[in-house]
């Protein structure tokens, strides 16, 4: 789906608006447990979150610790990261709510509790 926002162009798919949703509802993650939440290829969630972060809708986290959330935001929890953490850059925020504002609202079927 083409969505301009602040003169640019964006090319979505519909799994990318979700998971760029995602990363608005849970936090920052990983891409092996989005190829396992998604239930895509793990090469996939690589590339897609590869081209979102060329984008510049997603950032890497940097920070060594990560805080986790349950979908109701309710119960955290405190991880080292091991992995190559993702999250929304300021881009992505913005134009995720600019989107949901004039398309439409991103539903996520997420499974609880997120059991493999």
């Amino acid at each position: 789906m083409k969505f301009v926002f602040e003169g640019h162009e964006y090319e979505l798919s519909d799994l990318e608006l979700k998971i760029l949703k995602y990363h608005k509802t849970m936090g920052p993650d990983y891409s092996k447990l989005i190829s396992h939440r998604f239930h895509i290829s793990l090469q996939e969630a690589f590339d897609i979150h590869k081209k979102l972060l060329d984008m510049g809708l997603l950032q890497k986290v940097t920070a060594p610790i990560i805080n986790y959330h349950s979908k109701d935001k309710r119960l955290k929890s405190l991880k080292h990261r091991n992995h190559t953490y993702y999250d929304l850059s300021r881009t992505g925020k913005l134009l995720l709510r600019e989107f949901e504002r004039q398309i439409k609202e991103i539903e996520l079927e997420l499974e609880f509790p997120y059991k493999r």
